[in-house]
């Protein structure tokens, strides 16, 4: 196998990503079966994470699944720099470090963190189900409440006779970090 191989679906990857945002900007109206069936997915995934249950929320990834927080909407993976881009491989070792008493993250007391999410749309696009929500975020820890309203878009791999599915990829759109950010290690 030659170099070319690899890089050329890491590319692949980027540009489905991509596309997907582009494909929220023009989409038809969704299905209410398949918003119905991504709400309880994206419903429990905010309920896990909430909940710091990270053990169980790592069971709704699949093993190649793809954390991105875009400065833009409009941006590229391959191509503009992100404020998150992380594999699951980043992903344990953020959640790692929630546990590490020598760690940044670890500082009594613990965060709380309730997220909101809106309507769920989703759609079947053959590949996967493409599901998106408007999300607000509220971290609370020390000093004032940080919320962070924008939109999450989830890729999930589908399989309809066993109803479940993984996440594929996450992009958080989340406009007000552009301006000025806190650390973001809380932020999955």
């Amino acid at each position: 196998m030659t170099a070319a191989a690899p890089l050329g679906r890491v590319h692949a990857r980027y540009d489905a990503m991509a596309r997907r945002l582009a494909h929220l900007r023009v989409a038809p109206a969704a299905d209410p079966a398949l918003c119905a069936q991504a709400a309880s997915w994206l419903a429990a995934e905010a309920r896990l994470l909430d909940a710091r249950a990270f053990d169980a929320w790592q069971e709704m990834l699949s093993e190649d699944m793809v954390l991105w927080v875009p400065v833009h909407p409009e941006d590229h993976p391959a191509r503009d720099q992100a404020l998150l881009f992380d594999d699951r491989r980043r992903i344990a070792e953020r959640i790692a470090h929630f546990s590490d008493r020598q760690a940044w993250a670890v500082t009594a007391p613990d965060p709380l963190i309730i997220r909101h999410l809106g309507t769920v749309e989703a759609w079947d696009t053959g590949a996967e189900l493409l599901a998106t929500a408007p999300i607000e975020i509220l971290h609370v820890r020390r000093g004032a409440p940080l919320r962070l309203s924008g939109r999450e878009v989830l890729s999930l791999s589908h399989d309809p006779a066993a109803g479940r599915g993984l996440i594929t990829s996450k992009t958080l759109i989340l406009p007000e970090l552009v301006l000025s950010t806190p650390h973001l290690g809380w932020i999955i």
